[in-house]
C-alpha cells in the first residue's frame, strides 16, 4: 500500500503548488488551448498561427520605423540600420534564455509538475535582468569602436551613435519581452504574446512620427518610439503574470538558482544563441562589404534586411509555435 500511495503521489501535481493555487490553477486552464490535444494538425496550427502573426507584426515594426526614419534621409536610414545587427546579438541572449525556457516549461507542464515549471520560468526571468543590465554596460562605451568596424563614415558615427546610445537603455526590457513571450507561448497561450506584440507595434507606429517630426528629436525620436512600445509590452507581461492569467506562476518564491536547473535552461537555449549570433554577425559582413561604397550602399542594405526579416520572421514563428506540443509531449 506505501509503494501504491508513493507512485500515486509522483504522478499528481506537486503537493505545495497544488495547495497554494488550488482556487487558481483550474481555472486558467480552459483560457488555454489544451496541448494534450490528440488532433495535432488543429492544435499545431492553433498555436502557431498566433506566433506567425505575432513576429510577422515584429517584422513590420522595423519596416515600418525604416520609412519613418527614411523620410530622414539616407544617412539617417544608414545609422539605425548600422543598428540592427547590434540588436540582433543583443536579442539573441533572450533568445538562447526563452528557448532553453520554454523547453522547461513544456516538458514539465506535460509531466504535470507545475511547481517546477513555474520555478524555471521565474528562474529566467531573475537571470535575464541583471544580463541585459551587465551587458548595457559593456556595450555602451564601446559602440564608437564596433561602429567603425562596421564601416560606419564619419557622417553616420554621429548619428548611430544618437540611435543606439538611446536604444540601449531599453535593452533589458527588449530582454525580458523576449523571454517573457516564450513563457506564455510555452504554456499555450500563444495568443496573448501576439497580442503584446501587436499593442507594441501600433504605439511605435503612431510615436515615430510624433517623436521624429512633432518634437523634432529625429532618429534619437525613433528610439525613443520604440522604448516606449517596450514598456508597454513588458507591462502587459506583468499584468498576465501578477494577475495569475496562466497556468505557470511568476513569483519571486519561486526563483531557484540550482545549477542542474540552470544548466537545463543553458544547454537547450545556447543554440538558438549561437544561430542568433551567426546572423548578426553575417549582417555585419554585408555592411562592411556596403560601407566602401557610401552612405546609400549602407541605407539599401538595411532596407533589404529589414525586407528579408518579413520573410524570415513568420516561419520561426511557426516552429516557436509548435515548441510547446513538442515539448509538452
Amino acid at each position: 500500500m506505501e509503494k501504491l500511495a508513493t507512485r500515486s503521489s509522483m504522478n499528481e501535481p506537486d503537493t505545495e503548488f497544488a495547495l497554494e493555487s488550488e482556487r487558481n490553477l483550474m481555472p486558467q486552464k480552459k483560457q488555454h488551448i489544451d496541448l494534450s490535444d490528440p488532433n495535432l494538425s488543429s492544435l499545431i496550427l492553433r498555436l502557431a498561427i498566433p506566433s506567425v502573426v505575432g513576429l510577422s507584426i515584429h517584422a513590420l515594426q522595423q519596416v515600418v520605423n525604416a520609412i519613418f526614419v527614411g523620410a530622414l534621409g539616407a544617412q539617417a536610414i544608414a545609422a539605425v540600420s548600422m543598428t540592427l545587427p547590434i540588436m540582433v546579438l543583443l536579442a539573441a541572449v533572450g533568445q538562447g534564455i526563452g528557448v532553453g525556457t520554454a523547453s522547461f516549461i513544456s516538458r514539465h507542464l506535460g509531466a504535470r509538475e507545475y511547481l517546477e515549471a513555474s520555478r524555471g520560468a521565474s528562474t529566467a526571468l531573475a537571470l535575464t535582468a541583471p544580463t541585459g543590465i551587465i551587458v548595457t554596460v559593456a556595450l555602451l562605451p564601446n559602440l564608437p569602436a564596433i561602429f567603425a568596424s562596421l564601416g560606419a563614415t564619419p557622417t553616420i558615427m554621429p548619428v548611430a551613435l544618437d540611435y543606439a546610445g538611446t536604444l540601449l537603455f531599453g535593452n533589458t526590457l527588449m530582454l525580458l519581452n523576449i523571454v517573457s513571450g516564450f513563457i506564455v507561448r510555452a504554456e499555450g497561450d500563444t495568443r496573448f504574446s501576439m497580442w503584446a506584440m501587436l499593442t507594441a507595434f501600433l504605439l511605435n507606429a503612431v510615436l515615430d512620427p510624433v517623436f521624429i517630426f512633432l518634437l523634432h528629436l529625429g532618429v534619437r525620436g525613433a528610439a525613443i518610439a520604440t522604448l516606449v512600445s517596450q514598456i508597454a509590452a513588458i507591462g502587459l507581461y506583468i499584468a498576465y503574470f501578477t494577475k495569475l492569467g496562466g497556468t505557470v506562476l511568476v513569483r519571486v518564491s519561486h526563483i531557484s538558482l540550482r545549477a542542474d536547473r540552470i544548466r537545463q535552461l543553458a544547454l537547450v537555449g545556447a543554440p538558438a544563441t549561437m544561430t542568433s549570433i551567426l546572423s548578426a554577425f553575417a549582417v555585419m559582413l554585408l555592411y562592411g562589404a556596403a560601407a566602401p561604397f557610401g552612405d546609400d550602399s549602407i541605407a539599401a542594405v538595411g532596407i533589404a534586411v529589414r525586407i528579408l526579416m518579413v520573410g524570415a520572421l513568420p516561419i520561426t514563428g511557426f516552429c516557436i509555435g509548435a515548441q510547446a506540443i513538442l515539448g509538452f509531449g
